[in-house]
């Protein structure tokens, strides 16, 4: 467990040596999974990842859920390894996140990939929300559309309803990532148990209000970095606000994937992500 201004983290490593890389999860509000879905695919180098506050295993302990604490939280686990710079992978929330981080810290940084990342904070946040509902709406239909706004409507109920709810409104939302909802696989039950309705609601508030400068810094990261969406990813044309962001990017449109890509096309992806490490490492893969 690693100790944060205002948070406990529980950190995992795929290894202890390596080349580090660390390992944002998406949400916000749910556990991290990326040991065992991304870690894998790269089991050369030094996976690290971590549940972020108030999910898994986890605590917030200053009910603080802005881009400034959630970076503090990463600088605590780098220091706390004794890491000087690693790579940096974040996939939908976590790559806004490690766009963030690579903007504030980008001597940090060896590299840069965004996997599927969420748009942006203020107005690009709330057009990476409206893409996601409407893609969500178009697969599920009316009376799946009708269950995920029931379900939504008891995340502001107090105790066991809350969890109750905010464990359905996440397994509907995994199903639209799908093209077909009703042939998708149900998501991991204990990923499902580590899921904080607090955490998703008081980020995305902080994050409707933050200030678009906190990505400025974007301008002068010089390292090597990838864009990757999938070919029918959850945000739509809008993904094009990411890439601009990135013009000397690897921009990657992986075909036959939405939003999950190590299930939707992990050959793909598996490919996309060595190629650009064999690139970008110390010591080859």
């Amino acid at each position: 467990m690693v100790q944060a201004p205002g948070a406990a983290l529980a950190v995992g490593e795929s290894r202890l040596d390596g080349e580090p890389l660390l390992l944002l999860h998406g949400g916000p509000g749910v556990p991290d999974s990326m040991q065992t879905t991304i870690g894998p695919l790269l089991p050369e180098m030094r996976g690290i990842s971590f549940d972020q506050r108030e999910t898994g295993s986890s605590r917030c302990t200053d009910g603080r859920y802005g881009i400034g604490a959630y970076l503090a939280d990463i600088e605590a686990i780098r220091e706390d390894l004794g890491i000087w710079s690693w790579h940096v992978l974040g996939h939908s929330w976590g790559g806004l996140l490690a766009q963030a981080y690579a903007a504030g810290h980008g001597d940090r940084v060896r590299s840069l990939v965004l996997s599927s990342a969420s748009l942006g904070v203020g107005g690009d946040w709330k057009l990476t929300k409206r893409e996601a509902f409407r893609t969500s709406r178009r697969r599920c239909g009316l009376w799946g559309t009708v269950r995920l706004y029931g379900y939504g409507s008891g995340l502001g109920l107090p105790g066991r309803v809350r969890g109750w709810a905010m464990r359905h409104v996440m397994t509907e939302t995994w199903h639209n990532y799908f093209l077909d909802p009703r042939q998708a696989p149900d998501p991991d039950q204990r990923w499902l148990a580590g899921c904080c309705a607090d955490a998703m609601i008081g980020t995305d508030r902080a994050v409707s209000r933050a200030d678009p400068a906190v990505l400025a810094g974007l301008a002068a990261y010089a390292g090597p970095v990838m864009v990757l969406y999938g070919e029918y990813d959850i945000f739509g044309t809008s993904t094009d606000v990411v890439r601009r962001r990135f013009p000397q990017a690897n921009q990657v449109t992986l075909e036959g994937s939405g939003h999950l890509h190590w299930l939707q096309n992990p050959a793909g992806y598996r490919q996309a992500l060595r190629q650009f490490y064999s690139a970008h490492r110390q010591s080859p893969v």
